[in-house]
């Protein structure tokens, strides 16, 4: 009994604990640390492959534009939704970007619709603006006249890209 008694008084160990329960603590402090850190890079490369998506689901829809400004046989812009002429309710970028944002009741006063592309149909949508004959090109009847048009090709999953380039083709 007596030497039960002197070994629980004995406190030789008691720094090993102490120093184990330390450990620990600052083990558990850095794991925690690194989990947060983790979920940060995982919503990086989320939001980097959204971004990724977006930007080429839009550049395929302004191509799919050009392809279909190939095939065209003349610039008439009351045969297509999608290619509109500048002044019906487009005169710059950002008229054009709050124009695709509305919805169909707000742009009754046009006849330009965004159109969903084929190559993301589901989340890219695309768009011509005639912007008229390009300067310093023939008036003579004769020839064939250069016409310049703005491509828009948009793209709204988790996020928006919209591309846009200048496109010129002679009718």
């Amino acid at each position: 009994m007596q030497r039960l008694i002197t070994i629980v008084k004995n406190e030789d160990g008691a720094m090993l604990i102490m120093a184990s329960v330390m450990i620990l603590i600052l083990l558990t402090i850095i794991s925690i640390s690194a989990s947060r850190t983790a979920n940060t890079e995982i919503q990086i490369a989320s939001n980097e492959y959204f971004y990724q998506k977006n930007f080429y689901c839009a550049e395929g829809a302004a191509i799919e534009t050009v392809d279909r400004m190939e095939q065209l046989v003349s610039v008439d812009t009351n045969d297509h939704d999608w290619l509109m002429n500048e002044t019906e309710a487009v005169d710059s970028d950002s008229n054009l970007f709050g124009f695709w944002n509305l919805n169909d009741d707000e742009r009754e006063d046009s006849d330009a619709v965004p159109e969903a592309s084929s190559v993301c149909s589901s989340h890219a949508e695309l768009m011509s603006v005639h912007n008229g004959v390009l300067p310093g090109s023939s008036l003579d009847m004769s020839k064939p006249t250069k016409h310049v048009f703005s491509i828009y090709g948009q793209s709204d999953d988790r996020g928006l890209a919209m591309i846009k380039f200048s496109y010129t083709k002679a009718y």
